[in-house]
């Protein structure tokens, strides 16, 4: 498989700052609508449950994509992996709010799907790209990489919080994202390696050729794998229900107003951006294993807070607490995961296990959600961080030397 790690210095920075520029702008289109989530729940006439039922079709969209996007990168790379599902997620939120818009909830589930498809690819293309900038400079990045999707979050949440509080037309505010989310893609594409990802597959009888490519049955068996693959099924379960449930849980059992809760979701944001941005330093000190579960103790912390607190900055402290708790999740499992032979594969299979927490968990948290009480339901998030700490073990403790 090309793994593009014989790029010159000044090509692979290119390479490391344009995939950390799309990680950027790819988590504000999402963000600013989730702030918003209330006023899309009146919009579309949803109960809480009905809502989640929602989600669990871009959720579906999302993991079907994401288990075969492994083979649609064999064969086309990273590249074009990338601009196709941009393109998908893009028609796809446009689609999305038109519908809300339009307050036919039908329409909107089935756009959701749709961007769903994109998200997936987009999501392991870019993912799988930072692991090989990771090869290339010997160094831990992709903790960095998704601090600029934090970072897009923390924008496009100020955005949505902007835009509620001088009410500002939904359906424009994600036109107008979704051209930016697309614009810079389409433009910068040409700095990305063509090849990065296609697996260059190699004769059975060639001379010298004793080992056979590992096949998806061989990531099954791996066990350092099916840990990964546990641990960050609990984690997204974690930082997938902050998206989702945040804001409600703050409007329902805080009666805080939809400004309020917005600056509850901005706060997580920016606490999962600063872990993020520090993140990488602390794992190749420490090892990516300690690291998970120090963080998952303190998410576990903060949302007892927002559980049993009962105060609405008791809750802002919470929900900071539980940004920095699921902030390492994602990128380094999926860090973890591209070491060694065949990383495509293993990213994508370790990512389906993250997709698969945003499958079950918005339907599942929705309707325990709507039988709870928001707040109450997040206890099944406390249980979730339990998981990740015990099988965050998979993640190993390997650190980096002074200097490297």
């Amino acid at each position: 498989m090309t793994f593009a790690a014989d790029f010159s210095a000044k090509a692979v920075r290119a390479w490391h700052i344009t995939i950390l520029v799309y990680f950027t702008i790819f988590g504000m289109t999402f963000s600013s609508l989730m702030v918003r989530f209330p006023l899309v729940r009146e919009l579309v006439h949803v109960t809480t449950a009905e809502l989640g039922l929602i989600l669990f079709f871009g959720s579906i969209g999302s993991i079907v994509s994401v288990t075969l996007a492994g083979k649609f990168i064999a064969r086309f790379g990273t590249r074009i992996a990338i601009l196709t599902g941009i393109t998908i997620v893009t028609i796809g939120f446009v689609g999305q709010v038109s519908f809300i818009s339009a307050g036919l909830p039908i329409g909107y589930a089935v756009l959701a799907l749709f961007t769903g498809l994109g998200m997936g690819i987009a999501d392991v293309g870019i993912n799988v790209d930072g692991a090989a900038i990771e090869t290339a400079t010997g160094k831990t990045a992709l903790p960095k990489m998704h601090a600029g999707f934090s970072i897009g979050s923390l924008i496009g949440a100020a955005i949505g919080i902007g835009a509620a509080a001088i009410d500002f037309s939904l359906l424009w505010q994600i036109y107008i994202l979704s051209a930016i989310t697309i614009a810079v893609p389409l433009l910068t594409a040409r700095l990305l390696p063509p090849g990065n990802g296609i697996e260059i597959k190699t004769p059975k009888d060639a001379p010298g050729s004793t080992d056979k490519p590992e096949s998806a049955k061989a990531v099954w068996s791996d066990r350092r794998i099916v840990f990964l693959a546990l641990g960050i099924l609990g984690i997204t379960v974690a930082e997938g229900a902050s998206n989702d449930w945040l804001t409600i849980a703050l409007v329902d059992d805080y009666s805080a107003s939809d400004t309020n809760a917005g600056i509850g979701y901005a706060i997580l944001l920016a606490a999962m951006t600063l872990t993020r941005f520090f993140g990488g330093n602390l794992a190749d000190r420490f090892g990516k294993a300690r690291t998970l579960q120090v963080l998952a103790a303190a998410g576990i912390l903060g949302l007892l807070l927002i559980i049993f607190g009962g105060n609405l900055y008791l809750a802002w402290f919470g929900a900071l607490l539980w940004g920095c708790g699921v902030a390492l999740g994602f990128p380094l499992y999926l860090s973890a995961a591209g070491e060694g032979e065949d990383p495509a594969r293993k990213v994508a299979f370790v990512a389906s296990a993250g997709y698969l927490a945003f499958l079950v968990g918005p339907p599942s948290l929705g309707f325990l959600a709507h039988a709870w009480g928001a707040t109450n339901m997040l206890l099944v998030l406390v249980a979730a961080l339990v998981m990740t700490f015990i099988f965050a073990t998979g993640a190993g403790n390997k650190v980096s030397k002074p200097g490297n």
